[in-house]
């Protein structure tokens, strides 16, 4: 009897793994590893020229590391502690889902999973494109595309559009790890914001 169940599944493991998008695949293996790049972030409006900051990022499942606006931001699962290489001053807070977001825009692509209309395409250069539009578009975001290597699920670009501002990161040198990501800022002589 458990040999006949084990063949039944079996057969049908094809239509269970192509019943998985290529967003679920792609955030189940940024919960299994960890993601690592260069990028650069381009952001834009309506009123005023794009400007463009580099930066890098580490991360996994909801933790991250990211460097950027000379400034670095570390999220270890509970605490975000946000250091001003500028003003040498560490806030360290308890965030809430919306901070999270605008700390690190590849957090949108789980949080926008259940409230968005999701299409997914083949683009150039062996990419799969993923479409995320909010069904309730009074929400902020109007579109969140996710382009992804077909070969690694890595991402190559990310692109936000929230009201008349544009948002997109180009990842560069990104690749995936089976370590963990340093999660702890410490910064002698740093001014300590303690917001919790």
């Amino acid at each position: 009897m458990k040999s006949r169940i084990f063949a039944i599944l079996l057969a049908c493991l094809p239509l269970i793994l192509s019943a998985q998008t290529t967003l679920d695949r792609f955030l189940q293996k940024m919960d299994t590893t960890t993601f690592r790049s260069q990028f650069t972030i381009t952001i834009a409006d309506n009123t005023t020229s794009p400007q463009s900051h580099a930066g890098r990022i580490a991360m996994r499942g909801k933790t991250f590391y990211i460097s950027v606006f000379n400034a670095e931001a570390v999220y270890d699962g509970k605490t975000l502690s946000v250091y001003s290489v500028d003003s040498k001053e560490m806030t360290i807070s308890t965030p809430t889902e919306e901070e999270l977001l605008d700390s690190n825009p590849i957090l949108y692509a789980r949080a926008l999973k259940k409230a968005c209309t999701i299409s997914e395409k083949t683009g150039a250069n062996q990419t799969q494109v993923i479409t995320l539009v909010p069904k309730d578009q009074s929400a902020g975001i109007q579109r969140f595309i996710l382009t992804l290597r077909k070969d690694g699920l890595l991402p190559v670009s990310l692109e936000v559009k929230e009201g008349a501002q544009y948002t997109k990161l180009n990842f560069r040198n990104a690749r995936f790890s089976a370590d963990k990501p340093r999660l702890k800022m410490e910064r002698k002589g740093a001014t300590i914001i303690d917001l919790r």
